[in-house]
């Protein structure tokens, strides 16, 4: 959908490239047996209790989709593949097609691993009727560079941009011009809006609010008698009104690692060698992007899907794994009592570091032992870039993963 008015010289036009069904095509990639599966689920194996991280397009007809239960795909889907991925070989994936993209654009900022934002604002002169041209270049170039399909969403904003390659998907185009945001999200549902999620949406529903062509017609009062406090950032929405900055300086929340375990789990000790190995994983991907962190937080899921976060403070960053470990540690053996007291297993246990800055120049005055600690993570960091991660494990996760192999 695309107008053939005149806009100012400065005028804002974002691009919004999202790979499609990404996580499927990376292990597609990566795992030949894969690639002529057409019904296919990553996120676990067909027995595990994780969810789905992304569905074929010939398991959406079944109605499988990310965020769902692996038990509920397996019923909905029996005929599928599960498979579980690999993280690295999406993060893999993520940057060679950041790399590309900044072929294009000066201005890249990856929202996640398979979606990302381009700033054209400014290039009428360059591009003065449409950018869908060069939204067919960057496809092609996708596609003949990492393999990878992808779907291009262009508007005057963040909010528009994505709704349209929303709509283009699968290996689509949608340009929408300035002046067109309002017809184009007319016929949408309620649902397709940023921040209304499946819950909101049904309890709308049941007061015969369900399009977007509803809330345009109604004044902000009206709105405000059925949503309630909603209704101002519903009505801006609804009339197409997003974020229009990109900030390529913005650094990411968080790194994070978490896992369902297979059974319920009621032995701490299994559970503190799940978080070394978390705190191994954040710590070195922290180091990887230059980072430190301030904020541990720690998530339990007990058996009856009662979930305890618990989080802590560090007096200065940290990338080091030891100094992640250790609050992680007295978070857990904390947040424990509480499931011994309940009589309860852990479902799900997960690590993440947040408070993220920038890692600063290491102290020439810092104590020996962190001295020798950051010249000891050096040589493992050295050794896992040239044969991989698990070359130096931690003793504790070795021990562990021999006492899975007697059982």
């Amino acid at each position: 959908m695309a107008s053939t008015a005149d806009v100012s010289p400065m005028s804002i036009r974002l691009m919004h490239v999202d790979l499609d069904a990404f996580f499927v095509e990376v292990c597609r990639q990566r795992h030949p047996e894969l690639r002529d599966v057409d019904l296919l689920v990553v996120g676990g194996k067909r027995e595990s209790r994780g969810v789905v991280q992304s569905a074929s397009y010939g398991a959406r007809r079944f109605g499988v989709g990310a965020g769902m239960a692996i038990a509920e795909a397996v019923r909905r889907c029996p005929g599928a593949t599960f498979f579980q991925g690999n993280f690295a070989h999406y993060r893999e994936a993520s940057q060679a097609v950041r790399q590309l993209l900044q072929e294009f654009s000066p201005t890249v900022v990856m929202a996640s691993l398979d979606e990302g934002y381009l700033d054209f604002g400014g290039t009428n002169r360059l591009y003065p009727v449409s950018l869908l041209p060069v939204a067919e270049s960057i496809r092609d170039r996708v596609r003949s560079s990492t393999g990878l399909d992808c779907s291009i969403g262009i508007g005057p904003n963040r909010m528009i941009a994505k709704l349209a390659s929303d709509y283009a998907k699968p290996r689509g185009l949608m340009e929408v011009r300035a002046g067109w945001e309002e017809g184009f999200l007319a016929g949408l549902p309620l649902s397709a809006l940023p921040g209304v999620g499946p819950v909101t949406a049904a309890k709308w529903k049941e007061r015969g609010l369900t399009e977007v062509a509803q809330v345009q017609a109604m004044s902000e009062e009206e709105l405000r008698r059925q949503v309630g406090d909603a209704a101002p950032s519903l009505k801006r929405r609804a009339h197409g009104h997003g974020g229009m900055v990109l900030r390529p300086d913005r650094l990411q929340r968080s790194v994070s690692r978490e896992t369902t375990m297979s059974r319920d789990e009621r032995r701490p000790e299994r559970l503190e060698t799940l978080l070394a190995l978390f705190a191994a994983r954040i710590g070195s991907q922290l180091r990887k992007d230059g980072l430190v962190a301030r904020t541990v937080t720690l998530k339990l899921r007990h058996d009856d899907f009662h979930t305890v976060t618990r989080r802590i403070t560090l007096r200065e960053g940290t990338q080091l794994d030891a100094e992640l470990l250790a609050p992680a540690l007295g978070l857990f053996r904390e947040a424990f009592e509480q499931v011994r007291a309940r009589d309860r297993g852990v479902r799900l246990i997960g690590l993440s570091a947040t408070n993220l800055a920038e890692a600063a120049e290491a102290d020439l005055f810092e104590p020996d032992a962190r001295q020798r600690a950051r010249r000891l993570t050096d040589a493992v960091d050295e050794l896992r870039a040239k044969y991989g991660f698990d070359a130096v494990t931690v003793a504790r996760i070795l021990d562990a993963g021999k006492r899975r192999r007697d059982e």
